[in-house]
């Protein structure tokens, strides 16, 4: 999406010369994913990929960085609270204040941090698509004073899910160029949907549900502690598919009303639906969705089209990529390959 929160000058951010080695770090619940990548003439390459723990919004000290994750700059993206996104319709002009719209679309105070991207512009007087975010000022701010002195200086910020579907289009972006999909980003506390056709957004939402409800539920449910819980969660051990269905409901009830609204507004239908995160192998995140929709959602590779080195991804890592999506999404964004 390359949708960036950090500059407020967009004629500057264009003459800048994009990095050509950047770390990306997306922070999450569960640890920091960082990704490192290298563009080499018309090839990118994974130079290194971690996870290194995980920092608080309390937290006042930048994540120590290994050396293989050394980069002058850094692209950073967040689950960040209170945060507003859609995607709306409205006549816009040459001359109208893009952030100004936003603003006003999302109804969000002047304490937020609003930008917007055109995803179509329509001519005359007809209504062009925009992406809107909001996020509070005082959480961007929080991410780039982490790293407000020395490298890696920060060169842009944006939201998780969204840097997540980035990575999809880069990724996944030629196989489903003609055709309706659904792609899902999934966290620890937060679940990003978007429905996508022809590879343009259509609807994009994020969820209060994620890996944390489901454990609490099971613990609730079972009488068993968080450890056991997420045991449970990873297999099929215990049947505890009722109480799944119960916490997953109101996101899988927006699915199926999403798509039923795009597959009218661009007359196709659903062809597939993809998922990634920590969240993504679970069968029961996948039975869920698999019922409401009818497609048993297939997990994607962000690392697919990039070239990778024997040191670029780690062997504990293998079997574990989709949890990268964001990351390699906001780097893929900063060096604008999408």
């Amino acid at each position: 999406m390359n949708f960036k929160l950090k500059s407020t000058n967009e004629r500057k951010e264009k003459k800048r010369r994009c990095p050509a080695n950047l770390l990306a770090l997306d922070f999450a619940t569960s640890g920091i994913k960082a990704v490192r990548l290298r563009k080499v003439k018309d090839r990118i390459v994974l130079a290194a990929a971690d996870i290194l723990p995980p920092v608080g919004l309390d937290a006042e000290k930048r994540p120590v960085l290994p050396r293989p994750l050394a980069a002058y700059y850094t692209a950073l993206c967040a689950t960040m609270e209170n945060t507003s996104l859609r995607v709306f319709s409205r006549v816009l002009s040459e001359e109208e204040d893009l952030q100004a719209i936003v603003r006003e679309n999302l109804a969000v105070p002047d304490d937020y941090r609003a930008r917007g991207r055109v995803l179509f512009r329509a001519r005359g007087k007809r209504e062009s698509t925009v992406l809107g975010v909001a996020v509070p000022e005082q959480s961007v701010q929080h991410y780039l004073s982490l790293f407000s002195s020395g490298a890696p200086a920060p060169y842009s910020l944006e939201l998780s899910g969204l840097a997540a579907f980035s990575a999809f289009i880069y990724n996944c972006g030629d196989q489903t160029a003609d055709q309706t999909v659904c792609v899902i980003e999934t966290g620890a506390r937060f679940t990003y949907a978007a429905f996508l056709h022809r590879n343009q957004l259509q609807i994009v939402n994020r969820f209060d549900i994620g890996s944390e409800a489901l454990v609490r539920q099971m613990q609730q449910s079972l009488g068993v502690d968080a450890d056991m819980a997420g045991t449970i969660l990873a297999g099929r051990s215990v049947d505890v598919s009722a109480p799944i269905r119960q916490i997953l409901g109101p996101l899988t009830k927006q699915l199926s009303i999403y798509r039923e609204f795009v597959e009218r507004q661009n007359k196709s239908v659903l062809t597939a639906v993809y998922i990634s995160g920590g969240s993504a192998a679970s069968p029961y995140w996948q039975t869920a969705i698999r019922e409401v929709l009818g497609f048993v959602p297939e997990v994607w590779n962000p690392f697919e089209k990039l070239e990778l080195p024997p040191e670029g991804l780690p062997a504990r890592f293998i079997g574990q990529e989709s949890r990268f999506a964001a990351a390699v999404g906001a780097a893929l964004a900063g060096m604008e390959a999408v």
